[in-house]
């Protein structure tokens, strides 16, 4: 990312605040030019009150002025940094909102394709360097270019020979930052992305902490996240050496620079001791400035790094929504017209599939892995979109349909169940929280045989089950999840392995819930487990992305075919 590109984007955050940057700067100007008249009131002061004809009648007023400069200059300052601040925060609040909203809008395949941890470190980290350059960095370059124009143009009225000495400077300065920023930027770069890698290590170790000590992993776990912030050391090694030698290189001039003050003004020029003083601390005092100029480029890089990670994020193609319908009283009936679907164009999942499923109906979708099961129900979901042919709802093809209403059509339960650390309550009446009753979150707890063990629970409906539901059991979390289902109460019903996990007593109590809730819906059962799909209507039997079978139960048995063969499989078993 280029810096005016960069300077553009981030305006676009900062224009609602142009008034508060205005105030703060004018703010951090008057603070910079009180600041910048200490010189010379020095210079003055020991000119006045400590030379041999001295004005000790004017010693108050001195005080008083230095007094007055100091306190001003410090509360101008303070107001310009609270400002600041406060445009800062608003602009992260602000990023992250837009991060977030745009997360929520990505389709599915971003998140195949991006590891959580990565993009859990641009809301995170790399937004936080972005805000630098809306505060920090601003300010820091409005104080100190401020403060050298002001005392570098008075060095120049005290003494503009012993001040030509800063023109000579002033190339060999520009010189070594130019050559720095290329690096500074490179491996500024190098560590939004270690940082991001980091992130997602730390997701999969924690998320994964049991997996880890059951397969003793941990030793081959810690060498990858030793690589890892190795690596993330040696990027930040470079930054701050780069950063490093900037500034010793500007304090070697700047040393040579007071060296040629302290002998010159002494010898060939013969100033008096005000005089010195004045030119000495002004130049003492435009170090930090020159050198803070110098060292706006490391931040700065910084942020433009993180910018491109960050605008990386906000610039993704959002999932397509330019259905214009919507579905009301929707009877569920769903056919698949020729749909072909491939996760990449070399290699399909589907091929040509053919399939009407009637208003009411309950299928059982059934094949080896990799045949294409789950690939029907998210197509179903519209998650991903067929390569080709159709599917419709109602006769209404889906593609036709504004997302939002579709998706307002399907509940879905699945055996990897996604339970939020809210309470019970919210778990149940997930987006509908604000306008479902107490009555309709729980007749659906009961309709999933949950109300037993939420009545045991310290606040019931209002307990907090903890993040992904761990204070509850496999088989607590899959009611909890068949609750919201019920709750929802779509036309449509979507079930994958929704028992696969559990025991069999556990599992009896959730068939039995999964029983009640599939009546007067459509349902669509993926299952391994071939003893639970016996009462479907019809059994649909996919091999390599082709139907290859359907009838119910005792038809398919009869033809022994493939699920006669994995039936019997699984029987024997």
């Amino acid at each position: 990312m280029q810096y005016k590109q960069f300077v553009s984007r981030l305006f676009i955050y900062l224009k609602p605040h142009v008034g508060k940057l205005v105030f703060t700067s004018v703010m951090m100007m008057l603070a910079t030019a009180l600041e910048s008249s200490i010189p010379e009131i020095t210079g003055r002061i020991v000119d006045d009150l400590f030379a041999a004809n001295r004005q000790t009648d004017a010693a108050f007023i001195y005080a008083l002025v230095l007094f007055g400069v100091i306190v001003l200059s410090s509360i101008f300052a303070l107001t310009s940094t609270a400002a600041s601040s406060w445009v800062s925060n608003k602009v992260i609040m602000d990023l992250r909102q837009d991060m977030f909203a745009k997360l929520l809008k990505l389709p599915k395949s971003y998140f195949d394709q991006h590891p959580t941890g990565k993009t859990l470190s641009k809301l995170t980290f790399d937004v936080e360097q972005i805000a630098a350059a809306a505060s920090t960095i601003w300010l820091d370059f409005i104080k100190s270019s401020l403060s050298v124009i002001i005392l570098t143009s008075y060095l120049f009225y005290k003494n503009w020979q012993l001040s030509l000495t800063l023109l000579v400077l002033l190339p060999l300065v520009y010189f070594a930052v130019k050559l720095s920023s290329n690096r500074m930027r490179s491996a500024s770069t190098k560590v939004q992305k270690s940082m991001g890698s980091m992130t997602h290590l730390l997701d999969e170790n924690i998320s994964g902490s049991s997996l880890i000590k059951i397969y003793h992993a941990q030793t081959q776990e810690s060498t990858k996240f030793n690589d890892l912030i190795k690596n993330i050391r040696q990027q930040r090694f470079k930054v701050d050496m780069t950063g490093a030698f900037n500034s010793g290189f500007v304090n070697i001039l700047i040393g040579l620079s007071l060296g040629s003050v302290v002998y010159f003004s002494s010898t060939s020029l013969q100033m008096s001791a005000g005089e010195f003083l004045s030119f000495f601390t002004a130049m003492g005092m435009l170090v930090k400035p020159a050198k803070s100029l110098v060292n706006i480029n490391k931040p700065l890089q910084i942020a433009i790094a993180a910018a491109e990670s960050v605008f990386e994020l906000l610039d993704e193609v959002e999932e397509k929504n330019q259905g214009n319908k919507s579905l009301k009283n929707t009877k569920g009936a769903i056919k698949f017209n020729n749909v072909s679907f491939g996760y990449s164009a070399e290699s399909m999942v589907l091929n040509n599939i053919n399939l009407d499923i009637k208003s009411g109906e309950t299928i059982a979708l059934v094949g080896s892995t990799g045949s294409g099961k789950t690939t029907i129900i998210q197509l179903i979901a519209r998650f991903y979109s067929p390569s080709k042919g159709s599917i419709t709802i109602d006769g209404v093809d889906i593609n036709e349909l504004e997302i939002d209403s579709l998706r307002s059509q399907i509940s879905f339960v699945d055996q990897s169940v996604r339970l939020f650390n809210d309470t019970v309550k919210g778990n149940i009446a997930l987006g509908q929280l604000n306008s479902m009753s107490d009555k309709q979150i729980k007749h659906a707890a009961e309709v999933a045989n949950a109300t037993d063990f939420i009545s045991k629970m310290d606040g019931q409906f209002n307990a907090h089950i903890g993040e992904d539901g761990t204070k509850l059991s496999g088989g607590q979390r899959q009611r909890l999840a068949i609750a919201r289902a019920v709750a929802k109460d779509s036309p449509i019903l979507i079930l994958d392995e929704a028992t696969s996990a559990l025991d069999s007593a556990t599992e009896k109590q959730v068939q039995a819930a999964i029983d009640e809730m599939q009546k007067d819906r459509t349902t669509i059962i993926i299952a391994h487990r071939l003893s639970t799909i016996k009462k479907a209507d019809r059994i649909i039997v996919l091999k390599a992305g082709d139907i290859i079978e359907q009838g119910s139960h005792q038809e398919l048995l009869a033809i022994e075919g493939e699920y006669a063969g994995l039936y019997n499989h699984q029987f024997k078993d």
